[in-house]
């Protein structure tokens, strides 16, 4: 049941990520986890991902990202919803 045990490390990474590119005025692409495309969406990343030759470090970071996502889905559908 949510919420289930998040690793921080992750969110935080995700935060920064996203504050860097809006200090810098870089475009930035942001999932929610309430979107009902976000697991697929990630899941192409990931391959897209090892094809361009990402690090395992990144791969695997990626991989908990969306074992979170999946979590979330699962134990909150009524917040899932077609982007709008």
């Amino acid at each position: 049941m949510w919420p289930m045990k998040i690793n921080y490390k992750h969110m935080k990474d995700q935060k920064a990520i996203l504050h860097k590119c809006l200090k810098n005025d870089w475009p930035a692409f942001v999932i929610s986890g309430t979107d009902v495309c976000a697991v697929e969406a990630m899941e192409a990343y990931l391959e897209i991902a090892k094809t361009k030759g990402c690090n395992q470090v990144f791969l695997d970071d990626m991989k908990l990202v969306i074992d979170e996502m999946r979590h979330f889905q699962t134990d909150e559908p009524e917040h899932i919803k077609v982007p709008d």
